[in-house]
């Protein structure tokens, strides 16, 4: 009996050592997790020492570049572009009568072009030395003048009485003694110019030849070269005669005048013979007109010429 009492009395003390133990436990792991979640102060980044006022600031070194060279400006900029030299083609009429006077003016190295009398006794002849020497070659048609016949132009010479079949018979036989002619130009032929409805079948045959041609403008009435526009072909016409007076003097005012045409229009075409005077004038000017202008062959000119917006 006395050892169950003790018993009974000793159970609530262990009872309540129990509790305590758990509640200390639990207020414990309490604590434990409440400490681990808190994050750990952060220490302050240590402060960089102030740099003394009286220092100065170092200059950041500069990587060494070259100087840049100066462009040139360009070319188009510094420079405006420069306007064509006018265009002078000369041609030499009356050609076929010696081979002298053919030679000294292919001497020149002139893109000259020789007009050749179809019954000219050397025509032939100087139509060979032409092409030779790289000389453009045109057949000089004879055409009736005024006054014919005091006024003779020669052989093979298209008259105004000439029916349709004859003016054509005529021209072939001429085209066949000059037969490297790249066109035609007309000799005296003031009165025959005159008739539209005579050239036009001459003008179709020489279009049709794909030959170009130029009025010599033997008269200023003349209707060559508003016939051969209307018809289409490639044409124009002689602005200068160099040598209508032989004297040197007059020759000279007249090559004056030919590039004062030329500058003025662009391009322009002269006239002259082979005279002594004539040959004689173009060796001495053929360094000046090099200089100041382009000589062309006259095929050339009138290509020039007949192309829009380009002429007059």
């Amino acid at each position: 009996m006395t050892q169950r009492k003790k018993s009974k009395k000793r159970t609530p003390r262990r009872r309540r050592a129990l509790w305590a133990l758990a509640v200390a436990g639990v207020v414990f792991a309490f604590l434990t997790g409440l400490w681990w979640s808190t994050p750990a102060p952060r220490r302050p980044a240590p402060k960089q020492p102030a740099q003394k006022a009286a220092q100065a600031p170092v200059p950041k070194a500069k990587p060494a570049v070259e100087p840049k060279k100066a462009s040139p400006p360009a070319e188009s900029a510094a420079k405006p572009p420069t306007a064509p030299r006018p265009m002078v083609a000369i041609i030499i009429d009356d050609m076929g009568h010696g081979l002298g006077p053919a030679q000294r003016l292919a001497g020149l190295g002139m893109p000259l072009t020789f007009s050749i009398l179809p019954h000219s006794l050397q025509a032939k002849a100087v139509a060979r030395l032409a092409h030779a020497h790289g000389v453009e070659v045109m057949l000089h048609l004879p055409m009736e003048p005024k006054g014919y016949p005091s006024r003779n132009p020669g052989q093979g010479v298209l008259l105004r009485e000439m029916t349709r079949e004859r003016l054509l018979e005529v021209l072939r036989d001429d085209l066949a003694r000059v037969p490297s002619a790249a066109g035609v130009n007309n000799h005296m032929g003031s009165a025959f110019t005159l008739h539209p409805e005579l050239l036009e079948p001459v003008l179709l045959e020489i279009k049709r030849r794909g030959l170009f041609y130029l009025d010599s403008f033997t008269s200023a009435d003349s209707l060559g070269l508003a016939t051969a526009q209307r018809l289409g072909l490639c044409t124009g016409r002689r602005d200068v005669f160099l040598d209508h007076q032989t004297n040197r003097e007059a020759i000279d005012q007249q090559m004056r005048r030919l590039l004062a045409l030329a500058k003025e229009r662009g391009r322009a075409v002269a006239i002259g013979h082979p005279h002594p005077e004539t040959i004689k004038a173009l060796e001495e000017w053929a360094p000046r007109l090099r200089r100041q202008v382009v000589l062309v062959k006259v095929s050339e000119a009138l290509s020039a010429r007949s192309s829009p917006g380009k002429g007059h």
